[in-house]
């Protein structure tokens, strides 16, 4: 049987709080990395989103739409700027040939491996810094935190992202293989 720890209380000296402000500051830092990398690219978090999409499946217009919450006139704007770019690909959708739909291109796909290799370079890098037992510790206790918080939220339980890296530890999502 496991037993949930409970919230911490504040008898705990602030240290709940100094471990969220480091984490808030970690993903900032490596969202920062990210967004300066595309924007380099001259491309915007939307354009991103919708890589990041299709790089799992083909979508619609609508679904693309719907899953970044904007209107359909939009979507097919910003579909539009990145068809141009040669980074996704229009095709007939499977079943129902009036539906058309968008693909990641040789080329988006391309481009998002050489961009998701060149953000975990400075991450393994930041990582490399720390000791053999800090890495380890730090595997473990990341592992903790993402279940929790996926627990809480009723998502998937902790498994390891596509293309993680299994440690004695647990697993260094992103971590190349």
């Amino acid at each position: 049987m496991t037993t949930r720890e409970s919230p911490p209380s504040p008898a705990d000296g602030g240290s709940a709080e100094r471990a969220l402000s480091a984490l808030v500051q970690l993903l900032a830092s490596v969202e920062a990395v990210e967004f300066r990398r595309w924007g380099d690219l001259g491309l915007t978090i939307s354009q991103l989103r919708v890589l990041h999409l299709l790089r799992e499946h083909p979508a619609s217009c609508g679904q693309v739409a719907e899953h970044l919450g904007i209107t359909a006139s939009t979507a097919t704007a910003l579909i539009e700027r990145i068809v141009r770019r040669g980074l996704v690909e229009r095709g007939t959708h499977e079943g129902d040939r009036r539906v058309t739909d968008l693909r990641l291109s040789e080329r988006g796909h391309l481009l998002l491996v050489e961009t998701d290799r060149g953000k975990r370079g400075v991450i393994t890098e930041s990582i490399g810094e720390l000791s053999g037992d800090d890495r380890e510790r730090l595997a473990r206790l990341l592992d903790r935190l993402a279940a929790g918080v996926q627990a809480r939220e009723g998502g998937p339980s902790a498994m390891p992202a596509p293309g993680a890296t299994t440690t004695s530890a647990g697993v260094l999502p992103g971590a190349p293989a």
